[in-house]
Formats: structure tokens, sequence, C-alpha cells
């Protein structure tokens, strides 16, 4: 290398320095071949080339920056390298800053999940505090419920709000729907399915009007069964429907009933409703 001119060391240089922030040390032979002999010094072309190379710079290139390779395959558009490790870099930032355990999703390859996915900074950050959440305030019949509905253990619940694989919408969704499923034991005792659960949860019901909506519907269970005279009682969709607003043909028998029993106990029949009274739904 004695006779290679200034300009070139120089260019060599910083190329290598860039080199070793790409993390693409392995490949500085490859890289050296087309400096000093082919004599490319743009970096970008020099990426150019290890994007099409088939041997093992290619292949190496290809690792490092593996989530492109994926969200080709899902149809999306592949990160510029620069854009790439800047948020590789924030989102190893945000792990440390909300205090993860040190080599949990810290590392880059644990990172090109998340970019394969698309899922942003913010997004990542609101992913850990969630799942800090379900583990630190979420009541045993959640957790009951989580794993009930969605097979994920208690020890499982902080991971499972990071997994890139989940849209964020879909995790959201079901944490909702097993705090609503959890009332719906607690309250009421009640084994709804995770699509009874996840329809409710779509209607706008949050945890707290599924508390006092499944409290209202173990306060009603006598007006719920039938009496003489009466054609059958209200099946427990039935019940949840009339309830929670959601089954108007259930609502309308409820508030039929009602009307009747309470007609009765006026006229000294001895029968009382509900201690929530006329309860149809909630507001």
């Amino acid at each position: 290398m004695s006779d290679t001119g200034p300009s070139t060391l120089s260019a060599y240089d910083i190329i290598e320095n860039a080199l070793r922030d790409y993390g693409l040390e392995p490949v500085t032979e490859f890289v050296r071949t087309m400096v000093f002999d082919e004599g490319i010094t743009a970096f970008q072309n020099i990426l150019a080339r290890l994007r099409q190379d088939t041997g093992q710079a290619g292949q190496f290139y290809k690792q490092r920056f593996r989530a492109n390779e994926e969200r080709l395959r899902q149809g999306m558009s592949a990160l510029p390298e620069g854009e790439y490790l800047n948020l590789e870099r924030m989102m190893i930032d945000v792990m440390r800053d909300m205090d993860m355990p040190e080599g949990f999703y810290d590392s880059p390859e644990d990172v090109s999940q998340f970019l394969a996915y698309d899922v942003s900074p913010d997004e990542l950050a609101t992913r850990i505090e969630q799942g800090y959440q379900a583990v630190s305030q979420a009541n045993p019949e959640t957790v009951a419920a989580m794993r009930r509905l969605y097979g994920v253990e208690e020890r499982d619940l902080a991971a499972y709000f990071l997994d890139p694989d989940k849209a964020y919408t879909t995790l959201t969704r079901r944490a909702a729907a097993a705090r609503i499923a959890g009332e719906a034991q607690a309250q009421a005792g009640f084994g709804i399915t995770a699509e009874q659960a996840e329809e409710l949860q779509r209607e706008g019901i949050s945890g707290q009007q599924a508390r006092a909506g499944f409290a209202a519907i173990e306060q009603l269970q006598e007006v719920f069964q039938p009496t003489t005279g009466e054609a059958g009682g209200l099946t427990q969709e039935e019940q949840i429907g009339a309830v929670f607003g959601t089954d108007p043909a259930a609502a309308q028998r409820l508030r039929q009933r009602q009307r009747r029993r309470q007609a009765e106990f006026e006229g000294g029949g001895g029968f009382a409703t509900g201690r929530s009274g006329q309860v149809t739904g909630l507001q």
C-alpha cells in the first residue's frame, strides 16, 4: 500500500470508519478490493455493491440489515441504512431508559424484529409501559383471563406486549378484552369467550363499565329467571346483551320483566326486582 496516494488512503480511512459505524467490519477485505483495485470510494456505491453481492460479503450485509429482508417479504420498502441504524439506536436507548433487563431486546439482532414489523420507537416505549402495567397492576381475574383466552402466562405478560409479530392494536384489544373477561368472572361468575369479550371492547365498554355491568347482571338474576307464566329465562349471552345494550331484543325482554315484577311487587305479590332497579344498559 506504500504506492497508494494520500487521497486514496484518506478516503479508505473514512470508509473504514463508516464500516465500523455500520457494524460491517467483516466485509473490510471486500471493500478494500473495491477501493484499491476498482477505485470505488463513494460509500453509497459500496453499499449498493454489498446489497447486490451474492458472496459472503453480501450475506453478511443481509444479516446485518436483516429487518429489510423481512420488510421486503411483507411488501414494505427497505429502510435506508442510515435510517435503519438511527432507529436501531433509538430503540436500544428506549430499552435502557425504561430499565429493561440487560440482554433483553437490546442487541441489533433483537431490535431488528421491531424494524421488520414497522414498530416505531414511540410505539415500543408504549408497549413496554403497558407490559409493566400488565404485570404490576393487573388483578388476578384479568391475569387468569389472559391465560384462558390467549394462552399467556403471568410470567410472559410483559414480553407479550413486546412481541413485534403482533400488531399494537391487537395487543391493546386483547388486554382490554381480558380486563372485561376478568370482571365478568369476578362480578357475575361468567366465563365469557374471547369473542364475547372483544365484542364488548369494540362497543367501547371500559373495564370500569364492565365491572358495573356484570355486577348489575348478578343483582338481576332473579329477574332473568322465569316465574310462572313467563316463557323461559334469558341466556347468559342475552343477559350480557340486555345489560350492556348490545342486544336490543334482550334489552326489551328485560324491561318488560322488570315492569311486570315491579307491578307484582306493588300489587302485594311479595316479589322484588334486582337491587339495581331498572338497569337495562350502560351509558
